[in-house]
Order: structure tokens, then sequence, then C-alpha cells
């Protein structure tokens, strides 16, 4: 975000027409907007006139061609969705979801044709996304410095790094909006592995990179509160065994599937575990009423089996032969010079040596997930001696390139890269 100083904004504002003032406000990013209507009286009057307006115009410039995908999870977070949902709608959802998509050219001008009401709804979902910007960061450039041996880089986000981040943690919501256990009880079969071929493969990881940062977040609360929720905690007593008193768990039993489950209430619940508790008691009580197990497949599933074969059923998919015949698929910076459409990051092409890959999920360490690898500009690769440590990670888990082999022979798991669960 910027700072502005009034006067300095005022003087030559106040030289130009109302309707170039209006021009150009429209096109600032959602956070300088906001900076600039809070410093000054005169622009604060101009805002207040055409709010609409600079809204839509600023929405627009901020999501840019994340602007699909914040407008699903608006649409997927609807009452109106949740009532008339059935397998049929849920299809349809999802086709249309992936139309959109498709067109790529179209993403910078979706905002001009939403209603007052879903502007106005998607700009305050968006301050909350951006507030996961911040912990994300300084974790997972933690996680990256305890591997390089040097200083965290807390440096600013850059604009590609803010939109992939950004699309990570919208993608990340709208999958809890679609697969969460209330949905998958009702409507079981639900492919989220068929789901994700909407995205390419690096995009996946990027949804997985912010999924490890919450999985994470949610494995040290369950951590903190295992005793407060216990059944045999002194707190239950007035409530006779069996059965299990309301609000006791066991989160020795079924550990990670409750992990799963709770994190599928997506970013409501994350925010309010990283900004909004007050003390121990207040995150026992908020804890008490979202525990809950995962019905059906969710990410879990995506990192810790080989689902090559079963999404496809069998048939090679555009880019399965664009892997098989080993396409060249160097890194060409970070993003379109004309269209503005992020391009796949370094530590992909890296990883991969400079070839197409189809694979994601079970075939990426969550190493390398735990800082965020697929969503950092080159410079910072750079920067952080990030690139020695991907390649390190990488090789750490696979003997020879998984892409080589039908059974994936050389993969050596490890502690790090699969979840047990956790009951010490």
């Amino acid at each position: 975000m910027l700072y502005y100083n009034s006067l300095q904004l005022d003087t030559p504002l106040k030289r130009l027409p109302p309707e170039i003032i209006r021009q150009l406000l429209s096109v600032l990013e959602l956070s300088d907007l906001r900076a600039m209507v809070f410093t000054s009286r005169f622009i604060y009057g101009h805002y207040e006139h055409n709010r609409m307006y600079l809204l839509r115009g600023s929405l627009e410039t901020t999501l840019g061609s994340v602007t699909d995908d914040a407008y699903a999870v608006y649409l997927s977070s609807s009452k109106d969705f949740d009532l008339s949902r059935t397998r049929k709608t849920i299809r349809q959802f999802q086709k249309s979801y992936q139309e959109q998509l498709s067109w790529s050219k179209q993403h910078w001008h979706r905002a001009k044709t939403l209603t007052d009401i879903e502007v106005i709804s998607m700009v305050k979902f968006h301050y909350t996304i951006i507030k996961f910007a911040r912990p994300y960061l300084e974790w997972a450039m933690n996680n990256l410095a305890d591997e390089t041996g040097g200083s965290p880089c807390h440096e600013t986000l850059s604009k590609t790094e803010k939109k992939r981040l950004m699309r990570g943690i919208y993608r990340f919501q709208l999958l809890c909006n679609l697969f969460n256990p209330d949905v998958m009880e009702t409507y079981p079969g639900l492919g989220l592995e068929t789901f994700l071929c909407i995205f390419e493969p690096w995009e996946i990881e990027e949804i997985t990179c912010f999924y490890a940062f919450a999985e994470e977040k949610f494995r040290l609360v369950f951590r903190a509160i295992r005793w407060d929720v216990h059944q045999h905690n002194p707190q239950f007593d007035d409530q006779p065994l069996p059965p299990t008193p309301d609000g006791a768990f066991d989160l020795t039993e079924f550990f990670d599937y409750r992990i799963e489950g709770t994190i599928t209430h997506g970013l409501e619940l994350l925010h309010a575990v990283l900004f909004e508790i007050r003390d121990h008691r207040h995150l026992v009580s908020k804890m008490q009423e979202h525990i809950r197990l995962q019905v059906g497949n969710f990410l879990m599933h995506i990192l810790h089996n080989d689902l090559r074969i079963n999404p496809r059923r069998g048939q090679l998919s555009d880019r399965d032969r664009k892997q098989q015949q080993g396409e060249l698929f160097p890194f060409k910076g970070e993003s379109d010079p004309v269209t503005g459409e992020l391009l796949p990051p370094l530590a992909w092409t890296e990883m991969w040596r400079g070839t197409y890959s189809s694979l994601y999920g079970f075939y990426v360490p969550n190493t390398i997930r735990r800082w965020g690898y697929v969503l950092w500009d080159a410079a910072r690769l750079e920067r952080t001696g990030a690139k020695a440590v991907l390649t390190r990670q990488f090789e750490a888990r696979w003997d020879d390139d998984p892409r080589g082999s039908p059974r994936y022979y050389s993969w050596r798991a490890s502690t790090s890269d699969v979840t047990s669960s956790d009951t010490d």
C-alpha cells in the first residue's frame, strides 16, 4: 500500500476536471484507493459521489485475472447457492466456472457486469483475503530461512507474488465451499480430483501451499486444546459416559481427518483463529463449535495418494501427452506482457528441468510447500537461495524423475513428507 500526503494530493488534483479525477481513482488498487480516501477530504468527496463506479473499477484493477475465481467464491458462498444446491446445480456451477477460466481475455471485464451488491460483497471479502498475506509470508519465509541458514526475507510481495497468493487463497476457499463434509455427505462421489483438472498443475500447488499453512496452524491449535476438549477433563464430569459429552473430542482418534474437516470451514474459521481469539478459553470455545471429521476426499487425499490414473480413468489428457513427449517448458517471465496473465513460476520450471509436467500433490515434497515455492518470483528465489533448497528437497524425495517410471518406484517416503496421525 502507498502512503499519501493530503496537501500533495489535493493541490494537483483540484486542477483537473471531475471526470478525469474519477477515471484516475478508478484504476487504483483497493488498498491505494482506501488510503487516498482516508487521507484527503477532497478525494473522499469524489469517492462518496462516485462510490460504486470507483469500487467496481478498483476491484477490477486489484483482482485482474483472479476476478473469475473471486466471483466463483462469492456465488458458492451465497445462501441462494446453498438452498438450490443439488448434484446437478453443482455440476453446472463447475462447468460454468471452467468455461469462464478458459476465456482468459474476459477476466478483466467481468467486474463491469457485476451488480452493486456483488461488488460490495466481493470488496469486503477481498479485505479478508489480503489480511492473510502478512502471516503467510512470515511463515513461509521463516521456514525457508530454516533451510538456507540465512535471515528471513520479509520483503513486500511483488504484484505477481500477490496475485499468485491471492489466487491460491480464493481457490482454497472455493474448494472448501464445494467439497466440505456437509456437501460430501449429502452428495457423495463428487470428484475433487476431476475438479482440480480445471487448473494447471502449478496452480493446484498454489492452493496446496496455502493449505499447508492452514494445516500447520490447526495442528498447533489441536495440540493446545487437546486436554481441554478431552472427555475425561473434569469440566465434563456433570455429563455421564457414555455418550461422549457435548463439546468433547478425543483428538488422538482420527486426528488427520478432524484436522481436514475443520480446515474445510475455510477462511472464516482460520481468520478467527489468527486474528480474533482473545484468550485460551475463547480458543477452546471456538474450536468446540467447529471441530468436525472430513467426509469424502479433500486435499490431504491429493497430497498423500498416487492419483495419476484415477481422475482421467486411464485416458491421456493433453497435459499427459505434453509430459510424455517431453515438451520444452522454459521459464518465460512472471506474467504475459500483453494480457497480464500469470505465467508458470521459475520454481516450477526449475523443479521439472524445463520440460512439461502434469504431476502435482503426491509427487511434490511437502517440505517444499512449507516455504510456498510456486508463489515467489524469480528474483526472490535468487536472493534467498531458494533454488538450491528446491533442488535439494526434491532430490531427497526422488532418486529419479518421477515422470519416467509408471509406478514411480523411486519415491523415498520420509516423515517430513507423509503426515502420520499426531498422537504425541
